[in-house]
C-alpha cells in the first residue's frame, strides 16, 4: 500500500524525491503516515528538523488525522500532493 501512496504523491508537481524523506513539499520534508498506527513515528521522524514538514495521508483517512490535534508545526497533505493543512515555519 505504501507503494502505491508514494507512486500517488509522486505524479503531484509539488512534490519532489528525496533520499533522506519520503518525499519533499516545497522544500520541507515530507514523511507518510497512512494510519494512526503510523502517526507518531512519522511526528517523532519530523522532530529531527524541529517539527517543521508535512504528514502525508490518504484523503479517504482523514477523519482519522484531526488537523486541529497535529503539531501547529506540521502541515497535512493528500496521496496527490494536496494541500490539506498548511505548516508554519520559522520566519527568516
Amino acid at each position: 500500500m505504501t507503494d502505491e501512496f508514494k507512486s500517488l504523491l509522486s505524479s503531484s508537481e509539488k512534490i519532489t524525491s528525496s533520499d533522506d524523506w519520503d518525499a519533499i513539499y516545497e522544500e520541507l520534508p515530507v514523511v507518510i503516515a497512512l494510519s494512526t498506527n503510523e502517526l507518531q513515528v512519522a511526528l517523532d521522524k519530523l522532530d529531527s528538523v524541529g517539527g517543521y514538514g508535512y504528514i502525508a495521508t490518504w484523503r479517504k483517512n482523514l477523519f482519522a488525522f484531526n488537523p486541529k490535534l497535529l503539531s501547529k508545526r506540521c502541515g497535512l497533505i493528500d496521496e496527490n500532493g494536496s494541500l490539506l493543512k498548511a505548516a508554519r515555519i520559522p520566519k527568516k
